[in-house]
């Protein structure tokens, strides 16, 4: 790897650790082989004192420890280049980015700042605040619960929902960077339904120290935005609002997290292309059914046998339209992790993907990945790559 470029970032890293400015460090890009997807280093202060927490993000779990500052910059150093290609350097004068997907061309830029955490948000063994309360009136109104804080019976699974997408969306809000100078962070829900998850955002969001947020829902069906809008308004929530419209049309001039669950088919396509256009700091999907590819992918030799059988033929047109879609936010600058949202004996769709926007260029290797995908199952054309300009003909070398 080229030291001059490597090393000015390791210093802007070591600068940052020993001087108290750290507000985030993040690995990401492994090479084959190596577990975790992401390394986030941020501070933290214990009952013994101040340290960093290094976080080992993999498919399933988070793997934590505490280092000191000196252990830490041993380790960075260690680890990018040889296990990772990226790293992100976030202080509140400047955020550096370096590059090395090819070792002997690392690239170094520099960016504006970030604001630095609070202290209440430096203690470890703060007190997590509860994700959703039964007996939130919201709740009540929408069917959930009962007046006397009971789940009403059948919406068990839903109230399970929503409790996991909260605990989700946590950890992805504070690993992402949000733009400094903006008055408001927004939310928009897109194909919100009757709006459970959207009223759970607003809530929950409206709690924590990192707004102020505003929380939109956009839905097709009007009787239902103006159920929810009359039930937002009727309970004082002025900073969530619902509007009528389709996720490829309606009019969504800003959204900072971006979440579309359950949409159907390139719903889904459509949704993640409106993340990625408009920046979205974070992108949250949970496909439902994938109608496109079934019709037009073709089995590789070695599959033909086996997807004779229509239900191995659906079960991998599920996984090739979402393995394409999750390549393809690698490639347009976003860690990204597949996972299961809820347990399956609720719902067979319950697959999602989570992405988090850490840099603004093009990434060569998840560029090469979608198009070999592709053409190894003789695909040309899929819904996201068709938004985003992407050609799956060309060819797949990085």
């Amino acid at each position: 790897m080229n030291r001059d470029v490597a090393g000015q970032f390791h210093d802007r890293v070591e600068e940052a650790l020993t001087g108290g400015t750290l507000v985030r460090l993040l690995l990401a890009g492994p090479r084959p082989g190596i577990a975790a997807r992401q390394i986030i280093i941020r501070p933290v202060v214990l009952k013994s004192g101040p340290c960093f927490s290094v976080v080992h993000r993999e498919e399933r779990r988070d793997l934590t420890h505490n280092h000191p500052a000196s252990e830490v910059i041993r380790l960075a150093r260690e680890w990018l280049g040889s296990d990772y290609t990226s790293g992100h350097l976030h202080t509140p004068s400047a955020s550096y980015q370096l590059e090395c997907h090819d070792p002997a061309r690392p690239r170094l830029s520099k960016s504006a700042g970030v604001a630095a955490p609070k202290p209440e948000d430096l203690q470890h063994d703060r007190t997590r605040a509860r994700t959703v309360d039964a007996g939130a009136t919201w709740l009540q109104r929408l069917g959930v619960t009962l007046p006397n804080g009971r789940v009403a019976k059948g919406m068990e699974s839903k109230f399970r929902q929503i409790h996991r997408f909260l605990e989700l969306i946590d950890p992805l809000l504070e690993s992402a960077t949000f733009p400094k100078d903006a008055s408001e962070r927004v939310l928009v829900d897109m194909g919100c339904g009757k709006g459970y998850l959207t009223f759970a955002a607003a809530e929950h969001l409206a709690r924590r120290d990192d707004g102020p947020w505003r929380v939109r829902g956009i839905e097709l069906r009007p009787e239902l935005t103006a159920l929810c809008q009359k039930t937002a308004t009727e309970l004082g929530m002025s900073r969530l609002e619902f509007v009528p419209g389709d996720i490829a049309t309606a009019e969504v001039p800003r959204a900072d997290v971006l979440v579309a669950l359950h949409a159907c088919d390139t719903a889904t396509d459509e949704a993640l292309a409106r993340g990625i256009r408009l920046g979205s700091s974070v992108i949250v999907v949970a496909p439902c059914c994938h109608k496109e590819l079934r019709r037009t992918f073709t089995a590789p030799p070695v599959l033909a046998r086996a997807l004779r059988h229509g239900i191995f033929a659906e079960r991998q047109a599920e996984f090739i339209t979402d393995a394409l879609r999750v390549e393809l936010l690698e490639w347009a600058g976003y860690e990204t992790r597949a996972f299961e949202f809820i347990s399956p004996e609720h719902t067979g769709k319950n697959l999602m993907i989570a992405a988090v926007r850490t840099r603004k260029d093009a990434d060569p290797v998840a560029a090469a990945a979608v198009r070999s995908l592709a053409q190894g199952y003789g695909i040309r054309q899929q819904h996201l790559a068709t938004l985003l300009g992407f050609d799956l003909s060309a060819p797949s070398t990085p």
